[in-house]
C-alpha cells in the first residue's frame, strides 16, 4: 500500500491522497519480502488515556525493580544475566564475638555462559573475613577476599560460603557487607547485604555504698546492731547487647539478721548497652546481731531483645558490723578528805565503758589546775561494762572553789574519740586546819604524860 500527497499546485486548505494498492505479482517475489520489511511510515493515532497507561505501567516495572533489588541483585550484560542471591546468615541475628556465616548464591540465568567471574568482598566492621569455601574450590579453603571463577553456565548457580569474625565490642545495631561481582563480558555490580548484631547484657553493680538511715557514721560505711540503714548501689550494663526486664532483688535467707524495711525488688522495662540506672534498699540489722563481717546477696535477672540470652546471677555486697565504745565518768573522790591548799592530795576518777564496743588506748588527762604535780593517767582497754580509775597526785595552789576539765580520749572500731567533762571541787586553806593540829599535838602530849606518871617517872 502506498500513500501519495497531493501534487503542486492543488487546491490549498484540502487535503487529498491517492491510495493505491499494489498486489505483489508472486507470493514470496523479491518485492513482497522488501513489503514485509519494510517500516510503515504511518502511524495510527494513540489515545491519551492508554499513553497515561502505558507510562504508568513503565514506571510500576522500574519501582518493581529497585524493591526487589534487596533480596537478590541481577545485572544483565548481553546473554549474561548476574545475580546474587542470599541462602543463609548463621546465626541470625549474628553475635559479638562469635563466628557468621554468609551462604550466597552466585546466579547466571541467561542464555550464556559468565567467564572469569570476580568475586569481591569489602570488609566492613565489625566483621572480619576469614575464609570461603566453595564446590569450585574443591576441597580446599579460599583466605583471599578476592577471587576468581573461571566459568558460571548459563542458567546455573556456585553456591559460596563466607565466614567472618564478628567484633567482640560490637554494638547491637544493623550493620552491612558488601560484595562486589564482574566478569570478562562486562557486567559489574555490588550488593550490600544488611545483617542483624545483637550482643549479649552483662549486668554488674557498681559504686555501691553502706551508710545508717539517721547518717550517723556515714564516712566508715558501717553499721551498729539495730540499726537501720541504706544499701545504695548502681546497675550498669556493661555488655554489648540491651537488656529488658531487668530485676535486682535482694536475696535474704530467714536466719539472716538483716530485714528489709521496704520493697526488695527494683525493676527496670529496658538498660541499654553502656547505661546504667541508681537504686536503693533500706534494711534493719537485728539488735542481736552479732559484730562481724555479713554480706547481702542481690539477685539479677533480665535478658536480650530477642530473649534469646538470659541472665540470673547474684552480687554480694559486704557489709561491716562494728560496735562503738562509750566512755562515762561513774565516780571522783579524794583519798585524804577535801585536800588542802599546799598540800599534795590523790584524786580519783573512776571510767566506765557503757558502750557495746571495746575501748582502746584509753588516756586520761586534767586541764586548767591551779597547782603541780601529776595531771595525767594512762588506763589502756576498756572492755563493754569494764571500768578503771585515773589517778592524778597534785599539789593545789590555791584554796577554794577549783575548776578542772577531764579530757579521755580512746579508740574503738570507729576510729578515735574524746570525751570532755567539766569537774568542780573545794580547796580548803592551811588556816582553817592549825586547831585540828593543834588539838591533835595536845591530846598527843596528854597521853605521853599519861603514860609517865603511871610508870612513876615523874
Amino acid at each position: 500500500m502506498k500513500l501519495s500527497y497531493p501534487e503542486k499546485g492543488s487546491c490549498p486548505g484540502k487535503k487529498k491522497h491517492k491510495l493505491i494498492y499494489q498486489v505483489p505479482a508472486k507470493r514470496g517475489s523479491v518485492d513482497n519480502e522488501k513489503l514485509r520489511d519494510r517500516k510503515s511510515v504511518y502511524k495510527m493515532p494513540v489515545n491519551k488515556t492508554q499513553a497515561s497507561a502505558l507510562r504508568f505501567a513503565v514506571a510500576v516495572l522500574i519501582i518493581s525493580v529497585f524493591l526487589t533489588g534487596s533480596a537478590s541483585a541481577v545485572v544483565v550484560s548481553g546473554s549474561t544475566q548476574l545475580g546474587v542471591e542470599v541462602s543463609e546468615i548463621t546465626p541470625n541475628p549474628a553475635r559479638p564475638g562469635e563466628d557468621l556465616l554468609i551462604r550466597i548464591n552466585i546466579q547466571n540465568i541467561g542464555d550464556d555462559p559468565a567467564e572469569d567471574v570476580i568475586i569481591g568482598i569489602e570488609e566492613i566492621p565489625p566483621f572480619v573475613f576469614k575464609y570461603s569455601t566453595s564446590e569450585v574450590y574443591g576441597s580446599g579453603t579460599n583466605m583471599e577476599r578476592t577471587f576468581q571463577i573461571q566459568q558460571i553456565r548459563q542458567r546455573s548457580k556456585v553456591e559460596l560460603n563466607f565466614y567472618f569474625r564478628v567484633d567482640p565490642e560490637a554494638q547491637s545495631g544493623i550493620y552491612q557487607l558488601e560484595f562486589t561481582v564482574k566478569d570478562k563480558g562486562g557486567t559489574s555490580f555490588s550488593r550490600r547485604i544488611p545483617i542483624r548484631v545483637e550482643g549479649n547484657p552483662d549486668l554488674v553493680l557498681t559504686g555501691t555504698e553502706i551508710f545508717p538511715a539517721n547518717g550517723d557514721n556515714y564516712s566508715s560505711g558501717a553499721i551498729v546492731p539495730g540499726q537501720e540503714f541504706y544499701l545504695r548501689t548502681t546497675v550498669k550494663n556493661a555488655g554489648n547487647g540491651d537488656a529488658k526486664n531487668v530485676r535486682v532483688m535482694i536475696n535474704l535467707n530467714n536466719s539472716s539478721p538483716l530485714i528489709p524495711l521496704e520493697d526488695n525488688v527494683r525493676f527496670f522495662e529496658n538498660l541499654s548497652a553502656g547505661s546504667s540506672e541508681n537504686l536503693s534498699f533500706k534494711l534493719l540489722l537485728g539488735s542481736n546481731a552479732d559484730v562481724q563481717p555479713y554480706r547481702i546477696p542481690l539477685r539479677i535477672t533480665a535478658s536480650n531483645n530477642t530473649d534469646t540470652f538470659q541472665i540470673d546471677k547474684v552480687q554480694e555486697i559486704g557489709i561491716n558490723v562494728l560496735n562503738r565504745a562509750k566512755i562515762d565518768v561513774s565516780s571522783l573522790k579524794f583519798d585524804s578528805g577535801m585536800p588542802v591548799r599546799g598540800q599534795q592530795v590523790s584524786m580519783t576518777v573512776r571510767l566506765e565503758n557503757v558502750g557495746e564496743g571495746e575501748a582502746r588506748s584509753v588516756k586520761a588527762r586534767l586541764e586548767g589546775l591551779e597547782g603541780s604535780g601529776s595531771t595525767a593517767a594512762f588506763l589502756g582497754r576498756l572492755d563493754k561494762n569494764d571500768d578503771a580509775p585515773a589517778v592524778f597526785t597534785f599539789t593545789p595552789e590555791k584554796a577554794g572553789e577549783q575548776e578542772v576539765t577531764l579530757l579521755v580520749e580512746y579508740e574503738d572500731d570507729f576510729g578515735k574519740h574524746q570525751l570532755s567533762e567539766d569537774l568542780t571541787f573545794n580547796v580548803e586553806s592551811q588556816n582553817g586546819n592549825i586547831l585540828p593540829l593543834v588539838l591533835g599535838a595536845v591530846l598527843i602530849l596528854a597521853a605521853i604524860v599519861f603514860y609517865m606518871k603511871k610508870k612513876g617517872k615523874i
